[in-house]
């Protein structure tokens, strides 16, 4: 994801699907636009430390967890960084959330 926004230009925020209007702060119990119950936390590295958004793995949909004017500020702020996956260290399978 974070790929796809290193060469764009304007508002990161403008690549996602989301709603600019439908913010919510704690994990919602469904999507607003599927209804699914299937809401996950997405943590983008260097932008904010927790989960930045949340995604209904069912449709993709995405769901700002703070307003657009800030998610953006946080989405700026990881566009330059960079990383090596292998420097991540192993974590079993059975440990992702």
């Amino acid at each position: 994801m974070l790929e796809d926004f290193i060469s764009v230009k304007g508002k990161l925020i403008d690549q996602l699907d989301c709603s600019h209007e439908f913010v919510s702060k704690s994990r919602p119990k469904k999507c607003p636009g599927c209804h699914s119950k299937n809401i996950v936390g997405v943590q983008i590295m260097g932008s904010y430390d927790g989960n930045l958004l949340w995604e209904c793995n069912d449709c993709e949909k995405d769901i700002l967890r703070f307003d657009a004017e800030l998610t953006e500020r946080y989405l700026q702020s990881a566009k330059g960084l960079w990383t090596n996956p292998r420097d991540w260290g192993y974590v079993a399978r059975k440990k992702f959330n």
